[in-house]
């Protein structure tokens, strides 16, 4: 199923709202429309982010997303690591000694990328308390077409990836931008995948430039309040808040990813635009990283079309509980 489908079912749901009429769902019937589960890094919260024991990990638990970040080494290989770095809280030599000069991506090959254990550290007990979680000693940073190949060993061809360009566009520290989004679609393409392949970036110029290299490729526009700011977001103005952002680069974006709590109303970070204007403007709304089953609670009740966890399991047990099909 296609994310284009959404917003027209938002957008008729909004207008019968304002009518008033009395054949107009309501709001549990409302919820019961396909769900989007994306694994956040897989399953990070259960197993080391990014690797492919997480993605695994992600697929048996019922997820219909695996959402993943990348990065481009030296010889132009596209791998999964959310950080543009080798990244010594998650890392370490295969001997087991502590990385203490972290390279960047782009300044070494895949080879020597993969020789790295990245999945005998917890970057974060407190955060990722054991259990639930669990190292995997020897996990390495596998490369987005590894990740591609094991989802179609599982025989399912509906499982859909909903894949990172990780650039901070104020710093200079991974390959040209261009070549980034060039090599991620090529990828895409060799997979034969792209109606089940969405690509997100904070750095919205990212977007723009995907939609210029395939039309037919589905965009997400990531949102933080840390990136509130024309270099990120394309040149656009932040002041015009969400709906004004979205309706400016309409041409570009299909789905809307912000900090969940930037739409929950209440919270500081909440921004003017509310998710089911959001939704009546055209973007489907699927806000990131929703790790307690409360927050997902609030989250459901907004109405929004999915949501990225790094807890999947607790996600699926939600909506099975609430009769909430998964997309």
């Amino acid at each position: 199923m296609r994310w284009r489908a959404f917003p027209v079912v938002a957008a008729a749901l909004a207008v019968l709202t304002v009518m008033a009429c009395a054949a107009a769902p309501m709001p549990d019937e409302m919820t019961r429309r396909p769900f989007d589960v994306q694994g956040h890094r897989g399953a990070r919260g259960l197993l080391p982010e990014n690797t492919l024991e997480a993605f695994e990990r992600a697929l048996e638990l019922g997820v219909s997303t695996l959402e993943l970040d990348l990065g481009v080494t030296r010889d132009r290989q596209v791998v999964v690591s959310h950080d543009r770095r080798i990244n010594p809280k998650l890392c370490r030599h295969a001997d087991g000694t502590p990385i203490t000069d972290p390279p960047l991506l782009r300044d070494v090959t895949l080879s020597e990328v993969q020789a790295y254990d990245c999945g005998g550290l917890n970057p974060d007990r407190d955060h990722f308390p054991e259990p639930p979680r669990r190292n995997v000693a020897g996990a390495r940073i596998p490369t987005l077409a590894e990740v591609f190949e094991l989802a179609a060993a599982t025989g399912d061809g509906e499982i859909r990836f909903n894949v990172e360009t990780k650039i901070d566009p104020t710093v200079d520290d991974t390959v040209p931008l261009e070549d980034f989004v060039a090599l991620v679609i090529g990828i895409v393409r060799q997979h034969d995948i792209g109606e089940r392949v969405t690509v997100q970036s904070f750095e919205w110029r990212a977007l723009e430039l995907v939609k210029a290299e395939d039309p037919t490729l589905e965009t997400v526009a990531l949102l933080s309040p840390e990136t509130l700011d024309p270099a990120w977001l394309n040149g656009l103005d932040p002041g015009s808040g969400p709906l004004g952002l979205l309706r400016a680069a309409r041409s570009y974006v299909d789905v809307f990813s912000p900090y969940w709590r930037m739409v929950a109303p209440g919270s500081p970070q909440y921004r003017d635009s509310s998710v089911e204007e959001i939704q009546a403007a055209g973007f489907p709304v699927v806000p990131w990283t929703v790790n307690r089953r409360r927050q997902m609670e609030k989250m459901l009740a907004l109405g929004v079309d999915g949501l990225i966890t790094d807890y999947p399991d607790v996600l699926v047990d939600l909506l099975r509980e609430q009769g909430v099909p998964i997309l």
